[in-house]
């Protein structure tokens, strides 16, 4: 868990000039309101990537038939935590639905994009 938050606190730059450009492209659209959503998919892909993070260390030091179990409920979280805030979002509205989706696709991305490079760092 420690190694993903080093490499996230790393790469803090990328993550916030992807969200500036995204609230900068939504403001010039004229859609203030959309701002939040994107952050909150933005939030909501962290949380997903700390937790994945945390099942993995927890998994590695237990045995395998219950390093299976961890990981298997911790998909399970995972995906319903997913779940509950974009039906929340899709009972307010459809378009903040589809921006806090697309905010948390984008940054899942770009999340499993900063984790490849600092696995090809650390080999080389």
């Amino acid at each position: 868990m420690r190694q993903v938050l080093s490499t996230f606190k790393e790469s803090w730059k990328v993550f916030l000039t992807i969200a500036a450009v995204l609230s900068l492209q939504l403001i010039s659209a004229g859609q203030l309101r959309l701002c939040g959503a994107v952050l909150i998919g933005a939030l909501l892909n962290f949380f997903y990537f700390l937790s994945t993070a945390a099942r993995l260390e927890a998994a590695m030091n237990s045995p395998t038939a219950q390093a299976k179990k961890i990981m298997l409920i911790g998909l399970i979280l995972r995906l319903g935590m997913v779940f509950v805030i974009l039906a929340v979002a899709v009972h307010i509205s459809t378009e903040l639905f589809l921006a806090a989706a697309s905010s948390f696709g984008v940054f899942y991305l770009i999340s499993l994009f900063i984790l490849a490079r600092s696995e090809v760092k650390k080999k080389f």
